[in-house]
């Protein structure tokens, strides 16, 4: 995806925005740079948590006051419970070795979020079950099909930036387009990387063939 604001969970309770920017390690791809809760599940609350550069802060309800304590802790109306620590594992193994910064929300409707701050870039553990009535975003749709949550799927579906009146952000992302690489032009320059990336992909995921989902794979691993 390009830079900008997008839902990464979006239903009639449950609002989680992701702000993606790119970054020097990341070939000028975006990445998951920050994160808005917010909608009626929170009850009025409102959660932002950006990561180290440029100032960056956990927000809650305006306020910058939780994050600037750690390990630190705090409970809001409705049984919010918000932990800052560097209890817990990391999403990629690469980063094992280094100093944990964690934000733990313990949320309505049994949704538990965790969030890893790092220099430039955050990475983000959604857990939750299906909403009644429906949820879609780049977390996928949560009906149990995963052929369309394919990134093409979610694009069609929901892949438009978040309109400026319905951020959760405390202040505008100014997004610029990234690069708009292909699957052919990882096979094309970089062959014995894309045969590398097929393999570990149907290694890792057996059953995906040749579908959408394992070209989403292969893209990752060629351009991640």
């Amino acid at each position: 995806f390009d830079e900008g604001d997008y839902w990464l969970v979006k239903s009639k309770k449950v609002f989680i925005q992701g702000r993606y920017r790119a970054t020097p390690f990341t070939n000028g791809l975006a990445a998951t740079y920050a994160v808005a809760l917010g909608g009626p599940f929170l009850i009025g609350h409102t959660i932002v948590v950006e990561p180290f550069e440029h100032g960056g802060r956990i927000v809650v309800d305006g306020s910058p006051e939780f994050g600037e304590s750690f390990p630190s802790e705090t409970e809001l109306s409705g049984g919010i419970v918000l932990k800052y620590n560097g209890e817990g594992s990391v999403v990629d193994s690469a980063q094992t070795h280094l100093q944990k910064h964690i934000v733990h929300m313990d949320l309505p409707l049994g949704v538990k979020v965790q969030v890893l701050r790092w220099a430039n870039h955050i990475n983000i553990r959604i857990t939750m079950t299906p909403n009644a009535d429906g949820q879609d975003g780049h977390c996928g749709n949560f009906n149990a099909e995963k052929d369309d949550d394919s990134t093409d799927a979610i694009r069609q579906r929901i892949g438009r930036p978040i309109p400026r009146e319905e951020l959760l952000f405390h202040h505008i992302n100014h997004p610029r387009a990234g690069p708009h690489h292909t699957l052919e032009e990882c096979r094309r320059r970089q062959p014995l990387k894309y045969q590398k990336a097929m393999k570990a992909c149907i290694a890792e995921e057996p059953g995906l063939n040749d579908n959408k989902l394992l070209r989403g794979c292969v893209f990752d691993v060629c351009f991640a």
